[in-house]
C-alpha cells in the first residue's frame, strides 16, 4: 500500500487542487494523510470549516491532522519546518504533495516552502495548484473526467467557501471546473489536474500502487 501525505494551507485548498486524483488514488489502494496548516478563520468560522474538511476528509477516506496555524499569521521558520518535518516522519510517505511555492497568499508561500524544506531527503514530492498560484506550468497531469463529480463533491463540503472567489458571480465550483477544462485541454483529455514535480522516482509506481 502506498501512502501519500497532502499539505494544505486552508480547509478547501487541496480539494480545488488535487481533489479528483486524491479520490482516484483513495479508490485505489492508496492511503491519503491530509495535513491542513490553518482552520481558515480568517476566511470564516474556524469550527465550522474544521467540520467542512471532517467531511471532505470523510469521503476520500483520509486520515486528516491539523497543523495548528492562525490564518494569515504563518510564519516561514523553524516551528513551521518542525511540524511538518515531524509528521512526515510519523507517517513516511511514498509521496509528499504541496501547494505551489508562487503565491500570491502569503500562507501558501510559507507553507510551500517550509514543505519543501522539510520534505528533502523524500524522492517524491509534487506540488497542485490553487486559485491563487502563479505562474504555475505542470509538467505532470492526472485524468479526472471518471471522478469529476466526486472532485465537486469534496468542494461542496466547503459550503461557506463557495462564493468567497472574490469575482463576481464566480463559485468556487466554476473555477473549478474551468481549470479541469483548461488543464485537460493540456494533456490532451477532457478533464485533468495539473501537476509540478520537484522530485519523482518514477521506478517507485511502474507497478501497481
Amino acid at each position: 500500500m502506498k501512502r501519500m501525505l497532502v499539505i494544505g494551507p486552508h480547509p478547501d485548498d487541496l480539494e480545488f487542487g488535487c481533489g479528483g486524483t486524491l479520490y482516484k488514488l483513495s479508490k485505489n489502494g492508496f492511503k491519503l494523510d491530509l495535513l491542513i496548516m490553518t482552520k481558515g478563520e480568517y476566511g470564516g468560522n474556524p469550527r465550522l470549516r474544521e467540520k467542512e474538511q471532517e467531511s471532505s476528509a470523510k469521503i476520500l477516506g483520509a486520515k486528516l491532522h491539523w497543523g495548528g496555524f492562525k490564518d494569515t499569521e504563518v510564519e516561514m521558520g523553524r516551528k513551521l519546518i518542525s511540524v511538518i518535518e515531524m509528521k512526515i516522519s510519523e507517517i513516511k510517505p511514498d509521496i509528499v504533495m504541496i501547494n505551489y511555492e508562487r503565491d500570491t497568499h502569503q500562507d501558501h508561500r510559507n507553507i510551500a516552502n517550509a514543505a519543501i524544506t522539510a520534505s528533502r531527503h523524500q524522492s517524491n514530492v509534487i506540488f497542485y495548484e490553487v486559485p491563487t498560484s502563479i505562474e504555475f506550468q505542470p509538467n505532470m497531469f492526472s485524468e479526472i473526467e471518471s471522478v469529476l463529480d466526486e472532485k465537486m463533491k469534496l468542494l461542496k463540503c466547503h459550503k461557506s467557501q463557495t462564493h468567497k472567489t472574490r469575482v463576481e458571480n464566480l463559485s468556487i465550483i466554476e473555477s473549478a471546473r474551468s481549470t479541469a477544462i483548461f488543464r485537460g485541454y493540456q494533456a490532451r483529455v477532457k478533464y485533468a489536474e495539473g501537476f509540478k514535480a520537484q522530485r519523482m522516482l518514477f521506478d517507485n509506481f511502474i507497478c501497481k500502487a
